[in-house]
């Protein structure tokens, strides 16, 4: 009764992993997330009240496809009288192009009229000043067509902005908003509205943003290979390959942030899921034969004494269990175990000495 009211002890524990193959041989073992390699939350770029909404979460889209639309029946009503606009400078330009074939034909006859001296000068000066006033309208038609074309494209854009467009192929990953709400660019929230319809995201093209911590990145290079244990997937390995090393280090945590691709990613993987990266030797370097399994536990977990080498153990009731192993070499912070762990149980990391068997305790990670 006493145990059950008295604190129990805080102790951060670690599982001891069973590895098969060349993961077994890694020179360095990261953990990180799954993120995608482009993501992007969706919104419009004018402002406006959602009519449409054209996908749902897990929806796979292609680049330009429509994923929402804005009201915009005001802009359609502009969008029609600018193209009438249009359509009326055009015709006057028309209409002036007769009107330019007319004087230019009398200007001729007034010019073979006075090479004959058959027209007095003042006459010949009134075809000339026609023809040039035609031809100088001609240009301001002109200007006003071009005009009212811009504005045709100037509505035509306008109402382009009402349509929420996918810039890339991918899977829309959350709704962000429903029908019916506005939409603001840069909104932050129900005040000032939505920034974005949806968010969507490449889930073909998945990498893992891991941290190695600063002694052990010298064992990592650009385009090696890795495999990937993604803890959703227990049963799968996925293979990966180091597409970036950032170069810039993490003073607080002394770790470099590396990027890992996953070469054959499935419909399994999804962003955000935790995984393990083992960075892999060459082909030439490893010693595990395929299918043979080998023991890790991390190195802080193990004691030592003259006599016998152990680990303390969390049992399912959360009760701690001395446990006697045989360990072998030790490289990136975890030790292979010869003897007496099989993989998959809970340890100690960083016991206190005054740890005793049978004692109730509160596991952390």
């Amino acid at each position: 009764m006493l145990e059950s009211v008295r604190p129990r002890p805080e102790v951060r524990v670690a599982l001891v992993s069973a590895e098969k193959g060349r993961s077994a041989d890694a020179l360095v073992v990261a953990t990180g997330y799954l993120q995608s390699r482009q993501q992007a939350r969706i919104g419009a770029r004018a402002t406006g009240r959602i009519q449409e909404i054209n996908v749902e979460e897990g929806s796979r889209v292609k680049a330009q496809d429509v994923l929402a639309v804005l009201e915009h029946a005001d802009l359609d009503a502009s969008l029609a009288a600018a193209k009438a606009t249009a359509a009326r400078s055009k015709s006057e330009l028309l209409e002036h192009a007769v009107e330019i074939a007319k004087v230019q034909r009398d200007f001729q006859r007034a010019e073979q009229l006075v090479a004959r001296k058959s027209m007095n000068p003042a006459d010949f000066d009134q075809a000339l000043y026609l023809r040039d006033a035609a031809l100088a309208k001609k240009v301001s038609l002109e200007a006003a067509l071009q005009l009212a074309d811009a504005r045709v494209q100037e509505a035509e854009q306008m109402r382009e902005n009402m349509f929420v467009r996918a810039p890339f192929k991918g899977t829309v990953i959350s709704k962000d908003a429903e029908l019916g709400e506005s939409i603001m660019p840069g909104g932050m929230g129900e005040a000032s509205g939505r920034g974005s319809v949806v968010t969507i995201a490449d889930l073909e093209h998945l990498e893992v943003d891991c941290d190695v911590k600063e002694d052990y990145i010298s064992r990592v290079t650009e385009q090696q290979l890795t495999e990937v244990a993604v803890d959703a997937v227990p049963d799968c390995r996925y293979k990966g390959r180091v597409r970036k090393i950032i170069p810039m280090g993490d003073r607080a945590r002394a770790t470099v942030k590396v990027r890992v691709e996953i070469l054959n990613a499935d419909e399994r993987l999804f962003p955000e899921m935790s995984s393990t990266v083992y960075f892999l030797p060459n082909e030439s370097e490893g010693s595990t034969k395929q299918g043979e399994t080998r023991t890790f536990c991390p190195t802080d977990a193990i004691l030592k004494s003259e006599s016998e080498t152990w680990v303390w153990l969390v049992t399912d009731k959360d009760r701690t269990k001395k446990k006697t192993v045989t360990v072998g070499d030790s490289k990136d912070g975890r030790t292979e175990i010869i003897s007496g762990l099989t993989g998959g149980e809970k340890v100690i990391a960083g016991p206190s000495p005054e740890l005793k068997e049978n004692v109730l305790v509160k596991p952390t990670l």
